[in-house]
């Protein structure tokens, strides 16, 4: 028996309460949006402030109206909604690209092929980028029971059985936690671009250049290059908003997601 009262303790700390952990350090909804740069716009008079508006929703998931939405954000700044792109002093073009089940570093990675330094750069602007680091050896110390003579020489098959079942209870007690307290996230990404018309009196249009390559079923690819004038600038960039929090549904994430989208949105104009 008092090998049994020996190893208990042992174990317990060996399998860790790794579900009591993870309720209490994400107990709360945490949401946080990443912008991939800034955006400034030329400021212009408040007759001059009209936005036209392309938002698009190819993520099945979202289901919030968010045009309606930042129509009206972009309405009580002052700015009008405009139905014709030649006469608005400024596109605002949005597509909600995908919502994913999944930490952002890992959909960043998964969707742009970001490398971990361009990742860290995305996620913590600012900061030096991360040293890598050697790989982290990770195992199950194995528990060995053996008698010896500082330990007595008690130890009976009964002991060992009795060892073994609290080994299995402690396991499985552990693999049900796991399985009801779960660390979920829900992380979105959005395309955006912005477009704003120079001054009627600038000196110089906007030469824009593009270059696609264009896959030809399996046997080839179509080049296509073009050029053009224009009297606008356009800016686009990434965003990227996450969700988190133990046994997190989208349910419960969606709308905090959709408040932090507008957020950021509004801090364009």
């Amino acid at each position: 028996m008092r090998l049994l009262v020996l190893l208990l303790p042992a174990l317990w700390l060996l399998t860790g309460c790794t579900a009591m952990h993870t309720s209490i350090s994400k107990g709360k909804l945490d949401v946080q949006m990443r912008m991939s740069q800034t955006i400034y716009l030329d400021p212009v008079e408040p007759e001059q402030r009209t936005v036209f508006l392309d938002i698009r929703q190819t993520a099945a998931e979202y289901q919030q109206p968010l045009m309606r939405d930042v129509a009206a954000l972009l309405t009580e700044r002052g700015y009008q909604l405009v139905n014709s792109p030649a006469a608005a002093q400024y596109w605002l073009q949005v597509n909600i690209r995908t919502v994913l089940n999944q930490p952002p570093q890992q959909v960043l990675r998964e969707q742009y092929a970001m490398t971990e330094q361009e990742i860290a750069a995305f996620m913590h602007p600012g900061m030096a980028p991360p040293e890598p680091k050697a790989p982290r050896q990770r195992g199950v110390t194995p528990a060995v029971i053996y008698a010896d003579t500082q330990l007595g020489s008690d130890v009976s098959g009964r002991d060992v059985v009795r060892v073994l079942a609290a080994v299995a209870v402690i396991a499985g007690a552990e693999y049900v936690g796991n399985q009801m307290v779960k660390d979920k996230y829900y992380t979105l990404l959005a395309d955006i671009q912005v477009a704003e018309r120079l001054d009627p009196s600038a000196p110089a249009l906007v030469l824009e250049q593009s270059e696609h390559r264009l896959v030809q079923g399996d046997s080839g690819e179509l080049e296509q290059m073009w050029e053009n004038m224009t009297d606008r600038r356009k800016y686009q960039v990434k965003l990227l908003g996450f969700a988190n929090k133990a046994n997190l549904t989208w349910q419960e994430a969606e709308p905090s997601l959709h408040q932090g989208l507008l957020r950021s949105l509004s801090g364009i104009f």
